[in-house]
């Protein structure tokens, strides 16, 4: 009786030393800091699953709202790999590789990614991603087929969105590219409004548990200045043009010059937009210059600088009338050669023209004349002028990746700033930039501070952005001036001065039923030696009608080989823009306009 009763003692002690144990255990696993992460980590894992909630990227209009850059559903497919197994291993691979068109080895390899899981560490693998960028149509098939066969269980897909250009290669340097962040063009520019952040949550995994997902962020959306249909035709334009010609490259910018806006760019190369960064780029090649590696740039348009020839006469014109040192009457007497600061600088043709008024010498583009016009506006005016004009600035145009060159002298190469007085600036240097030689700028430069002979006298900041909609407001971009370089009455003389030069030239630019100014300008291309020979840039700026311009045109072709000159290969191309124009932006010819002005 005495062991029995003993016996009993013993496991009652047993059981109450056991219980205590347990206990002992449980508040140890609930305080001790480490049990109670792996008890947060496994916990977590099982009842919830984290979702990330990648920002919806903002929308890219035209002016009249037609899609540029938006978003596409696309999905991910791959197989959960705690789910696979030997007995359906190869019958995913197989349906898989069929499926996606993939080779079964790639498939294969990434079925077989080993699954280890560690409940200590947040990111192990689970979904092996088997195709990226998957249309809608396969994850319908995937679905239809796991109805009826249970090896495919383990196969799943992810959704997400895609940045899509509906149009491919349209506008494609002035738009940019996205992956992963903004690159170039509006893309780039804009990459901090058109996304937002992204933000993840914690998902439950019970079926029973309601809860509100969270509302998915969204970026600004930006509406253009840009025409989709005139930014369409002027690239056909610009195309054929380059063949044609046999150019190296073409750039064609219009804009409107009474408020700054852009209304086309385009220029060569132009990627197609929906395919890899990679492959973006590779549509931009690097070229081998007398020696050296240069990376074609993705928009010449605002990315490469050029000495653009006699286009640039037009601002030592403007000068020169707006500082009283000449009238459009002036008479010169061209001989043909002139000499200054030890140059000896003759016209183009290496011809002597003889008397001359001022609008003659902008219709026959003589260096000589424009030489003596900035002499005449003297060394410290004329500089004055072209800093006014802000030739050696940015436009700080609302576009990623603009480029500028500042003036430099021959003797000492460095940026001069904006003194007029700096003993840099010497008369020999007059003779070159007059017509607009040993001076490098930008399409984009040229077209802007141009721009100011068209709109009376002010220069307007361009820009490409119309509008910004974000929270269902949309907010407008305000046209600003940046610089009112020459007077009104000067800006409508040199426009009068160079309508009259196309019209007495009878010049291919020359547009029937509107009347236009407009100058050609043909340059050597400096090298590291010299100017090279018999290769030029041939560009042509124009605007009109001038009695109220709407549309500034610049054009500017690299190395055409049909012909060097401007007036051959540039002018036409300017006259076939405009005819398009006039009938995209509705604008009557001039006498009919005049008459609905006269009835009013």
């Amino acid at each position: 009786m005495k062991q029995g009763m003993i016996r009993f003692y013993l496991v009652g002690i047993a059981i109450i030393l056991f219980s205590i144990t347990i206990v002992v255990r449980m508040v140890q696993i609930q305080t001790d800091p480490v049990f109670s992460e792996i008890s947060k980590k496994v916990g977590n894992q099982a009842m919830y699953k984290p979702k990330e909630f990648e920002a919806v990227r903002g929308n890219i209009y035209d002016r009249w709202g037609n899609l540029l850059a938006g978003n596409n559903e696309v999905f991910e497919i791959g197989v959960n790999l705690n789910q696979v197994n030997q007995n359906n291993k190869e019958e995913i691979i197989s349906y898989l590789s069929s499926l996606t068109g993939l080779s079964r080895d790639y498939v294969k390899g990434r079925v077989e990614i080993s699954y280890q899981p560690d409940p200590l560490k947040e990111n192990y693998a689970v979904f092996s991603t088997v195709a990226r960028n998957a249309s809608e149509k396969m994850v319908e098939d995937i679905a239809a087929a796991k109805e009826t066969n249970n090896a495919l269980y383990p196969v799943s897909w992810t959704g997400r969105l895609q940045r899509t250009y509906p149009d491919n290669r349209l506008a494609a340097n002035l738009l940019g590219f996205y992956s992963s962040q903004g690159f170039f063009g509006v893309e780039g520019f804009y990459d901090n409004i058109l996304s937002t952040v992204e933000s993840s949550t914690y998902i439950s995994m019970n079926p029973y548990d309601v809860m509100e997902i969270p509302e998915i962020p969204h970026g600004a959306s930006v509406i253009l200045t840009i025409d989709r249909e005139i930014q369409a035709r002027i690239e056909e334009i610009l195309d054929r043009s380059i063949n044609d010609s046999g150019s190296a490259s073409g750039t064609v910018i219009i804009m409107d010059p009474e408020t700054g806006e852009i209304l086309a760019m385009a220029t060569t190369p132009r990627a197609d937009l929906n395919q890899s960064s990679e492959k973006i780029l590779a549509e931009y090649p690097t070229l081998n210059v007398e020696g050296y590696d240069v990376q074609t740039p993705y928009n010449r348009a605002i990315m490469q600088t050029y000495e653009p020839g006699s286009v640039f006469k037009v601002f030592t014109l403007a000068a020169a009338l707006d500082s009283g040192a000449i009238t459009p009457e002036t008479e010169f007497i061209d001989t043909g050669v002139v000499n200054i600061g030890g140059m000896t600088i003759y016209n183009w043709d290496y011809g002597a023209w003889g008397p001359q008024d001022m609008t003659g010498c902008m219709q026959h583009s003589l260096n000589v004349c424009l030489v003596w016009m900035a002499q005449e506006t003297t060394v410290k005016t004329f500089y004055e002028y072209l800093t006014a004009f802000n030739i050696d600035r940015k436009t700080n145009i609302d576009m990623d990746g603009e480029t500028s060159y500042p003036f430099l002298s021959p003797s000492n190469p460095t940026p001069f700033g904006s003194d007029p007085n700096a003993p840099r600036w010497y008369e020999g240097m007059i003779g070159p930039h007059s017509f607009g030689q040993g001076v490098s700028v930008t399409p984009i430069r040229m077209i802007t501070s141009i721009s100011a002979l068209a709109n009376d006298g002010r220069m307007m900041a361009p820009h490409i952005q119309k509008a910004v909609v974000q929270d269902g407001r949309i907010r407008y971009y305000n046209p600003k001036i940046v610089s009112t370089p020459i007077k009104p009455e000067t800006a409508q003389t040199v426009t009068e001065m160079l309508a009259n030069s196309l019209e007495l030239e009878s010049s291919d630019a020359y547009v029937e039923g509107y009347r236009m100014a407009g100058k050609t300008g043909t340059a050597e291309i400096a090298s590291r030696t010299g100017y090279l020979k018999g290769v030029t840039n041939a560009s042509f700026v124009g605007w009109g009608p001038i009695d109220d311009p709407q549309f500034i045109i610049y054009i500017w072709l690299e190395k055409p080989k049909t012909s060097i000159w401007s007036s051959v290969v540039a002018a036409p191309v300017f006259k076939e823009i405009v005819e398009n124009l006039v009938i995209l932006m509705d604008i009557p010819p001039d006498h009919i306009r005049l008459e609905m002005a006269s009835t009013q």
